[in-house]
C-alpha cells in the first residue's frame, strides 16, 4: 500500500495539476494592484476613495483565495505575503513598494502552481484584430481609445489603450488574463468561451496599439543586426515583461526590440535560444532584479536561469570539458546562496558576470549554436551511460537476485517496475512538452524525492540481504520463509526500487536528449542516434555481465556483494536526492572547498555530506546488530 501511494503522489509531482481559474484569478487581482494601486495612493495620501478601497478588496480576495487552493508547499509563505500586502494597503504604503511586493507575489503564485504565461507558439495578429473588431472595438474604439458607441454612460470607462503610463505597466499576460477573466464590477466582460489561441491574439494585437511606432521602427532595425535577442528574444519575455520594466532592465535598445516584437511575435519562431542563451539572460535579469531590491524575484530568475538554461547543456558540455561544467555548477550555487544571505549587490553583480564569461566560454567549446558530429554522438552515449547506469546495477542487481533465488516467475513484478517507469517518464515529458508546464523546479522535487525514498528502500533491501548473507542462513531461509517473504512485501520493495531507480533518471534525461537535439541541428543528427545506440550496447552488456556473473557467485558472497552494492547505492541517491531539492531552492547549499564526484552521488556542499554521513551511520549500525545480537545469543 505505501508503495502504490507513493506512486500516486510521485506523478502528482511529477504532472502537476492546473491549479485552475481561483489561481490565475490570484495573479489578475496583483498584476491589477501592481498597475494601479501607485496611481491612486500617492505620499501616504488617497487620491480616489472608491479605487482605494478596490485595492484593499483585491488583495483582501487574493488572501482568501489563496486558502482555497491545492496546498503545494509554498502555500502557506504566499498566504503570509499575501496578507502582508494586504497590510500595506491598508496603512496607505507608498505605491512603488506596493507594487513590488503585488509583482513578487504574483511570480512566486504562478511558479507555485505552474500558470502558463506565455503561448505555445507565436500569435497571428490579424486573428487578434478581426477579434478585437468583433469583441471590443463597440466599447474601446476602433483605435482603441476608450471612445466606441457603446462606451457612453459606462462607469469606469473602458481603457484606453493610448494611455501611455499605464500600458508601460501592462504586460501582454496582463491583457491575456483580463480578457480571459474579465474585471469585476465593470462592463469588461471574461472572454473565457475563446479559444486559449485567439485570446493570446487578442492580447498582443491590443497591447500594440498604444506603442510608439518610431521606436518600434528602431527595434526592427536593431533586430534585423542581430541584437536583442539575448535579453528579449523570446515569447516568455515578451508575454511577461512590460515597457517599463524592460527599459529600465535593457536600457532603450531592449525597450525598442519588445516594442517591435510585440507586434511581430512570428520573428522569435526561428530565433529559439539555446540553453546556454537562455542562462545568460535569466542570469542578467536575475542581478539586475536583486540591483532593484527585487530579491524573490531574483533568486526565480537565477534558478530559472541553472535548471532551466544551463543544466540542459550540461552533459553536451561534460563530452567536452568537464572541468568547466563543473566549475560552473559551483559558481551557480555559491551564486544563489550569496543572494540568499544577502549579500551586497555590487558582490552579486561581480558574481553574475563571472559566471557569464564561463557561459561564453562553454558556448565556445560547444562550438556556438550547434554541436559538431563528434561531440554530438558523444554527449549522447555519455547521457544515457551516466543517467543509466546506477538504474542498471539497481536493476540487473534485483533480477540477479530472483534468479539465484530459483524464482524466475517473480521477475514481472521487476519488470513491470522498470517498464512502467520508462512509460511514467516518457508520459511526463509528453504532458510537460505539449499539455502543461512543469518547471524545472518541479522536475528536480521529482527527482530529488525519488531518489531519497530509493535509497531508503535500498537500505531496507540491503539489509535484508545482509542478513542472509551466510550460506548456512540462507539455505534454511530458502526452506522455511523465501515463498512467503517475496508475497509479504518484498516483492512490492523490489519492484518499487525498480520503478524508482529508472523513474528518477528517465524524464530529465528525455528532456537532456531534447536539448541535444536541438543543440546538435540538422547535420549532426545521425550523430546523436549513433551515440544512443552505443550507450544502449554498452548497458545491455553490462546488464548481461551483472546478472551472469551474480548468479555464478556463491550464495554466501552473492548476498554480502548485494548487500554492499544496495548499501552504497543507499549513499549515492542520498547525494542525488539532497542535490536535486537544493537545485529546486527547497534546501539551502552551502558550498565546500572540495572535489565533486557526481558519479558517486558526492557534491560539495555541508548538506549533502552530512545527510550521506547520517546515511553511512545508519548502515554501520544496521550491519553491525545482527553481528552483536548473534554474539548475545551464542553468549547465552
Amino acid at each position: 500500500m505505501l508503495v502504490r501511494a507513493f506512486f500516486v503522489v510521485l506523478l502528482t509531482l511529477a504532472m502537476p495539476a492546473h491549479a485552475g481559474t481561483a489561481a490565475e484569478t490570484v495573479v489578475h487581482m496583483l498584476d491589477y494592484v501592481s498597475v494601479d494601486y501607485p496611481s491612486f495612493v500617492k505620499y501616504g495620501k488617497v487620491v480616489d476613495e472608491s479605487e482605494y478601497r478596490e485595492q484593499q478588496e483585491f488583495a483582501g480576495q487574493v488572501a482568501e483565495l489563496l486558502r482555497t487552493l491545492p496546498n503545494v508547499p509554498q502555500r502557506a509563505e504566499l498566504l503570509n505575503e499575501a496578507l502582508a500586502l494586504k497590510a500595506r494597503i491598508d496603512a496607505k504604503a507608498p505605491g512603488e513598494d506596493v507594487s513590488k511586493l503585488a509583482a513578487a507575489l504574483r511570480w512566486r503564485v504562478i511558479d507555485a502552481y505552474n500558470i502558463a504565461v506565455a503561448p505555445k507558439s507565436a500569435p497571428d495578429l490579424k486573428r487578434g484584430a478581426a477579434l478585437y473588431a468583433q469583441q471590443c472595438a463597440g466599447c474601446h474604439g476602433a483605435e482603441g481609445r476608450g471612445d466606441g458607441p457603446a462606451a457612453k454612460g459606462l462607469d469606469p470607462a473602458p481603457a484606453n489603450f493610448h494611455e501611455a503610463d499605464r500600458m508601460a505597466q501592462r504586460s501582454v499576460y496582463g491583457l491575456y488574463s483580463t480578457i480571459t477573466l474579465g474585471v469585476n464590477g465593470t462592463s469588461m466582460a471574461a472572454f473565457a468561451n475563446l479559444s486559449d489561441s485567439d485570446r493570446w491574439a487578442l492580447a498582443f494585437y491590443v497591447a500594440t496599439l498604444g506603442v510608439d511606432r518610431e521606436r518600434a521602427a528602431r527595434g526592427e532595425a536593431l533586430w534585423k543586426q542581430g541584437r536583442g535577442a539575448t535579453a528579449v528574444g523570446n515569447l516568455r519575455a515578451i508575454a511577461t515583461l512590460d515597457e517599463k520594466e524592460t527599459a529600465a532592465r535593457y536600457g532603450e535598445e531592449g525597450a525598442s526590440v519588445f516594442a517591435w516584437l510585440k507586434a511581430h511575435p512570428e520573428a522569435l519562431q526561428g530565433a529559439k535560444e539555446s540553453p546556454i542563451a537562455y542562462a545568460r539572460r535569466l542570469l542578467a535579469e536575475s542581478a539586475a532584479a536583486y540591483a532593484a531590491g527585487e530579491r524573490d524575484e531574483a533568486q526565480r530568475l537565477a534558478l530559472g536561469s541553472y535548471l532551466e538554461g544551463f543544466e540542459l547543456a550540461e552533459a553536451s558540455l561534460d563530452a567536452v570539458d568537464r572541468n568547466l561544467r563543473q566549475e560552473i555548477e559551483t559558481r551557480m550555487t555559491t551564486y544563489r546562496d550569496l543572494m540568499r544571505r544577502g549579500a551586497a549587490a555590487s558582490e552579486v553583480r561581480s558574481v553574475a558576470q563571472h559566471i557569464d564569461g564561463l557561459l561564453v566560454a562553454s558556448a565556445d567549446k560547444l562550438g556556438g549554436e550547434t554541436l559538431s558530429p563528434t561531440a554530438a554522438a558523444i554527449s549522447a552515449f555519455l547521457i544515457l551511460v551516466r543517467e543509466g547506469l546506477e538504474a542498471l546495477l539497481v536493476v540487473a542487481a534485483i533480477i540477479a537476485l530472483l534468479k539465484k533465488a530459483g524464482r524466475p516467475e517473480a521477475l514481472a513484478w521487476i519488470h513491470a517496475g522498470w517498464i512502467g517507469a520508462l512509460v511514467l517518464g516518457f508520459a511526463t515529458w509528453f504532458v510537460a512538452a505539449s499539455l502543461i508546464e512543469v518547471s524545472g523546479a518541479t522536475r528536480e522535487l521529482t527527482e530529488g524525492a525519488t531518489a531519497l525514498v530509493a535509497a531508503a528502500i535500498l537500505l531496507y533491501v540491503g539489509f535484508w540481504l545482509h542478513d542472509k548473507s551466510h550460506a548456512d542462513v540462507w539455505r534454511s531461509f530458502i526452506e522455511q520463509h523465501l515463498q512467503q517473504a517475496l508475497h509479504r512485501g518484498t516483492l512490492w520493495a523490489l519492484a518499487g526500487v525498480s520503478f524508482l531507480a529508472v523513474y528518477r533518471e528517465a524524464f530529465e534525461t528525455v528532456l537532456f536528449y531534447q536539448a541535444l537535439w536541438q543543440q546538435a541541428g540538422e547535420g549532426a543528427h545521425g550523430s546523436v542516434v549513433v551515440g544512443l545506440v552505443c550507450a544502449f550496447a554498452v548497458l545491455a552488456i553490462a546488464a548481461w555481465v551483472i546478472v551472469r556473473s551474480g548468479v555464478r557467485l556463491p550464495i554466501g558472497a552473492f548476498f554480502s556483494v548485494c548487500s554492499i552494492l544496495m548499501a552504497v547505492l543507499a549513499v549515492v541517491f542520498t547525494g542525488h536526492g539532497i542535490k536535486a531539492l537544493q537545485e529546486a531552492d527547497l534546501i539551502a547549499a552551502s558550498p565546500v572547498e572540495l572535489i565533486s564526484a557526481p558519479i558517486v552521488g558526492f557534491y560539495p556542499t555541508l548538506q549533502t555530506i552530512v545527510a550521506q554521513m547520517v546515511v553511512l551511520v545508519l548502515i554501520v549500525l544496521m550491519y553491525a546488530w545482527p553481528r552483536a545480537a548473534g554474539t548475545r545469543t551464542r553468549g547465552t
